[in-house]
Formats: structure tokens, sequence, C-alpha cells
């Protein structure tokens, strides 16, 4: 049995608690023992870091504005594939594309509509 392990089992026994988060340092396990979090490998303790400042959000009109991006190239790129095309059945597929990003867009457009309303 290494080292570590009979380490950690020795935590376990006097009554640690082994966490589901790792070490960030070597990926092992960590342990809490008396309210302190620790690393058994490492041999030494782990501080988490509280946020001090604005959670980073992203507000749903950048969301919505990089969805229709998305969308207008998804679009521009089937119908590139589209001119090109000879064969009905893959033209028809190109197509179906092209009409569900519209539609898609169509939706994406109205409910940023919708939301600059309120």
């Amino acid at each position: 049995m290494s080292e570590d392990v009979k380490r950690m089992a020795d935590l376990l026994k006097s009554g640690a608690t082994m966490l589901s988060d790792v070490c960030p340092e070597c990926g092992n396990p960590l342990f809490r023992v008396k309210g302190d979090i620790f690393c058994a490998k490492c041999n030494k303790p782990v501080v988490y870091a509280r946020a001090t400042g604005p959670q980073a959000t992203v507000s749903q009109s950048v969301l919505l504005e990089t969805v229709e991006q998305t969308i207008v190239g998804k679009i521009s790129e089937t119908n590139a594939l589209l001119k090109l095309e000879k064969d009905p059945e893959k033209m028809s597929v190109y197509s179906n594309l092209v009409f569900g990003w519209l539609s898609t867009l169509e939706k994406l457009r109205s409910l940023r509509d919708s939301e600059r309303e309120s």
C-alpha cells in the first residue's frame, strides 16, 4: 500500500471526512479534519477562495446576439453549399436547413424584440 493511501486511510479512521473536491495541485481527494480542509498527499492545508466582486454573468441580450450571429453564419455557409450543389436530394437538404435556420432566427429576433419592450 502506498504511503499516500495509508495516510488517507488513517485520516478516515481518525474521523476525517473525505470530500468530493480534489486538491488543485495533485488531484487527490481532500479531507476535512476538525473543520480544516487538508490534502493528505501534499501534506498541507487547502483554502477555498471566495469571489469578492460581482459574479461574471452573460446578459440575455448578449447571449441572444451571439446566437443570432451564429445562426446568420450558418445560413451563409449553407447558402454557399446550396449555390454549388447539383444533386436535387442534397439541394432539398440544404434548403430545409436554410428554412430551419431562418425560422429559428425569426423566433430569436422576436424574443429579443419582446425583451427590449419589457
